[in-house]
């Protein structure tokens, strides 16, 4: 699936995504940053990963920012 229909945006128009709280920050390919509060959080989380949608607060991500690696 391309389009997640309670979005309202095809996956190749989103570039970056971070979440908190079931609330999910959304960069669009036009410098558009969105916000969006899915009915099942877990569910658009496995979409956007699915859909090779990078999470910017990854644990990979994060450990390479601390210089540290397990």
């Amino acid at each position: 699936m391309e389009y997640f229909s309670q979005l309202g945006y095809h996956s190749n128009e989103i570039i970056k995504f971070a979440a908190a709280s079931g609330i999910f920050s959304l960069l669009l390919k036009c410098g558009e940053v969105i916000h969006f509060t899915p009915q099942d959080p877990e569910h658009f989380r496995a979409w956007l990963i699915e859909k090779n949608i990078e999470d910017i607060k990854s644990e990979k991500q994060q450990r390479e920012f601390l210089g540290t690696s397990i």
